[in-house]
């Protein structure tokens, strides 16, 4: 299954730069759609040279050193590094934790990128996924395979569509070769893409199959490592999407979707022992849980509404769903929370009850220079066994000619508002705050929260939520090349 996988990777990079390729851009058939709201490319991007020169202290450890990180745009095509240098001034060996372990010194490649998903016939993004969904989302949405900055995961996303009739998006998170991981697809067809009749040539059908082999280990110690053990034979889910545009205009669109998933029954003897354990200790729970329980499902109805003003001054992505699921079932399952825990977070299934929910998302870019959007996946009961999810975005680098402001913030496991912004071990922050001193120079820092491996109190090393705060100067250099326009007519069909 596995070289399988990496076999379907391959041909469809094979497509995507072959120029006698099966599929070709119909300019009379555009893509009509736009997917879920994406986090990874919020305005247009520009090539630049950069480099950091600052200091940081990680886990107790000082360091000082350079990150490089060039950015080039060539049309579609879109490419990343990010390549740290840092010595401890201890002892001014090189920091390696960044290059060991999974896929190594690839970790270098922030991404590479091919079109803009939902938008172009082919799309490909190999790196960073934060902000992935497939379909609908019903399953995967607002999902991130890269919890920790120093360990960041080399996966894969794409979407195919032929002839706007006939598409394929699909999503694995980790080329660590050590374990089959998270992969995700979903088949779909416009029956009518190819017609002229209104309305009725959007509609779009789609089935989504995701499964879980991941048995990648975590080192917590110098002697212990962790393992996500409860997946072992496998999580595994799927659903049924069906969408419509009944409003395309020129500066608005609205798109109205329904969708049903259901996450199968998990087989694992270890996760049963687990419950058990937990209902014999006098706390709540279920016996029959998902390991003997055949499968559980929800179902959502959404809209997705899209509106601009003044040319591209104005810009409003809006979604809303309203969402049913029963006992054993969490929607958006595989979100930006799922990798902080993958055996809590299946652990916790034993303890959810039927219930409704909402998810809501809106993003506002305003004259191209600023853009702020944030989503919200809220059960109508929010407890410890039916969570809440949190996700806010700001990008305001355009706004001010010598100020960068840029920032991401997500938190799972959400409770209760007093806990929204408490920075714990369900937290992931980035956030940017640099001055242009001169036409290439720049200062300022970086602050992230995110999982490190750090030292403790007793002296063993651990991997765990912490802070990590880079104050720099540093170059950074525009090249008037290939900008990568995300502006988008709305008015995509004749």
């Amino acid at each position: 299954m596995k070289r399988l996988l990496i076999y379907m990777f391959g041909v469809l990079l094979f497509i995507a730069v072959n120029p006698l390729a099966s599929y070709s851009q119909d300019d009379t058939n555009p893509v009509d759609e736009f997917g879920s709201f994406d986090v990874s490319n919020p305005m247009d991007k520009q090539s630049s040279l950069g480099a950091l020169l600052g200091y940081t202290d990680i886990g107790g450890e000082q360091f000082v050193g350079i990150r490089l990180q060039p950015e080039f745009v060539l049309g579609k095509l879109g490419f990343g590094l990010d390549v740290p240098i840092l010595f401890n001034i201890e002892d001014w060996k090189l920091r390696t934790e960044e290059y060991k372990d999974g896929i190594g010194w690839l970790r270098m490649i922030r991404y590479v990128s091919w079109g803009v998903k939902k938008r172009d016939p082919f799309y490909i993004r190999v790196g960073d996924l934060t902000g992935s969904y497939i379909g609908y989302g019903m399953l995967v949405d607002n999902y991130t395979n890269s919890i920790s900055f120093e360990k960041r995961k080399l996966g894969a996303s794409f979407d195919l569509l032929v002839g706007n009739l006939v598409g394929i998006e699909g999503l694995y998170s980790d080329f660590d070769m050590s374990s089959f991981n998270m992969f995700a697809i979903r088949p779909y067809v416009k029956p009518f893409g190819r017609t002229s009749i209104p309305i009725v040539k959007t509609i779009d059908f789609g089935f989504t199959y995701v499964t879980d082999h991941d048995k990648t280990k975590i080192k917590l110690t110098d002697s212990t490592d962790y393992q996500n053990e409860f997946i072992e034979d496998g999580m595994n889910a799927w659903a049924l999407d069906m969408g419509i545009m009944p409003v395309n205009m020129s500066f608005m669109q609205v798109k109205v979707y329904a969708q049903y998933g259901n996450l199968l029954k998990n087989k694992s003897q270890l996760l049963q022992d687990s419950i058990n354990h937990h209902i014999a200790a006098g706390f709540d729970g279920d016996s029959a849980m998902m390991v003997n329980y055949g499968g559980s499902h929800g179902f959502g109805i959404g809209v997705d509404f899209k509106f601009k003003a003044g040319g591209d001054a104005l810009r409003v992505d809006m979604r809303i769903e309203r969402l049913w699921y029963e006992k054993y079932f969490m929607p958006q399952f595989f979100n930006a929370g799922y990798e902080f825990n993958k055996d809590a977070k299946l652990f916790a299934l034993s303890q959810t009850d039927g219930k409704k929910g909402i998810y809501g998302a809106l993003a506002i870019t305003a004259m191209e220079k600023v853009r702020i959007g944030g989503s919200l996946m809220i059960p109508d009961n929010v407890s410890e066994i039916a969570p809440a999810v949190v996700t806010l975005d700001l990008d305001a680098s355009k706004l001010m000619e010598k100020v960068i402001i840029q920032g991401q913030y997500v938190k799972g496991g959400l409770i209760g508002l007093e806990d929204a912004f408490k920075l714990d071990d369900r937290s992931l922050m980035n956030i940017r705050l640099a001055y242009r001193m001169y036409k290439f120079l720049i200062v300022g820092m970086d602050y992230k929260w995110t999982w490190s491996k750090v030292t403790d109190e007793d002296g063993s090393l651990r991997f765990k939520a912490t802070n990590y705060a880079y104050p720099y100067i540093g170059f950074n250099m525009p090249l008037n090349f290939g900008n990568q326009n995300k502006a988008i007519d709305f008015n995509t069909e004749e």
